[in-house]
């Protein structure tokens, strides 16, 4: 007989702290939060310390109605510390760590950069720690951002299987990613030099179960994307434990989702989330751009 799938119960706390400098409203049971009234190109550093928290408790936070143009992004981004190194653009002209995403209204493609669940470059020794990525301009539908929490989802696996995977490593690699890019797009996956291409398809190994250092809270690190296998292990061994991590991770009940207005600016911590920019808006043009900060080794 077949089992119904249960839905996760026990462990879902998204509610906002009672902050003095800022209002916070969830978004979703799992995760999420959007900042009510803030300016982020002006915030005190008082405000700023609890921006910081909000993003560590929800694991995304996003606000509505910012005025920032390339150079105010990059100061906004800056006081999160410094830039992570980027594997596949030079980002925009003048300010090199702020990175376009556009999607022109007549690119039809399969495989959308972006489109597939992952966190940002986990391929590097030290990934991005978090990203913010502002809205110029949207379609009237569609082109939503979806994120699922993986220290949630974490905390929802039997003790048993927490111990089994908390030794492991997974092998993070860009090479099946531009392989499907390919394959979809008949174009070659875009990479800053050369030697960056290399280094992504190379890789790296980071602990399945990381240690968030800020908060010691521990989360999966594992996605569809470039996760390609687990240190120790067969393919054939490793490939049915990642599939059923993914889907554990992205199931609804873990997730929040977010439809893009003009001007709306959302940041995420790479090292407790996954995200999925959802491939629905053929005909619409969709401008977007991000900055990623630097993160430490995983541990």
């Amino acid at each position: 007989m077949r089992e119904v799938r249960l839905s996760p119960a026990g462990e879902y706390d998204n509610a906002p702290r009672p902050y003095a400098h800022i209002t916070v409203r969830p978004l979703a049971s799992a995760m999420g939060a959007e900042l009510m009234g803030v300016d982020l190109a002006n915030l005190t550093d008082a405000a700023f310390a609890e921006v910081q928290d909000a993003l560590w408790r929800h694991k995304m936070i996003f606000a509505r109605d910012q005025q920032l143009d390339h150079a105010a992004h990059e100061a906004f981004a800056l006081r999160w510390g410094p830039f992570a190194p980027d594997a596949y653009t030079h980002g925009v002209p003048g300010h090199a760590n702020v990175q376009p995403l556009i999607k022109e209204a007549d690119h039809r493609s399969k495989g959308l950069f972006g489109s597939g669940w992952h966190t940002d470059s986990p391929f590097l020794p030290e990934p991005p720690g978090m990203t913010i990525l502002r809205a110029v301009e949207v379609p009237p539908w569609g082109g939503d951002t979806v994120w699922a929490n993986t220290a949630l989802a974490y905390r929802m696996l039997s003790p048993g299987m927490q111990a089994m995977l908390r030794p492991l490593k997974v092998r993070m690699s860009a090479r099946n990613n531009a392989f499907t890019q390919k394959q979809a797009d008949g174009k070659e996956l875009s990479f800053a030099s050369e030697a960056a291409r290399e280094a992504a398809f190379a890789g790296n190994a980071h602990p399945l179960v990381r240690s968030h250092p800020m908060t010691g809270e521990l989360s999966l690190y594992v996605d569809e994307v470039y996760a390609v296998g687990i240190d120790g292990m067969t393919t054939a061994e490793s490939r049915p434990l990642l599939d059923f991590l993914c889907q554990h991770i992205t199931q609804h009940h873990f997730t929040c989702r977010l439809r893009w207005d003009v001007g709306m600016v959302a940041m995420w911590d790479n090292r407790s989330a996954l995200h999925l920019a959802a491939n629905d808006y053929d005909g619409f043009r969709r401008e977007m751009y991000r900055t990623t900060m630097a993160g430490e080794r995983p541990a």
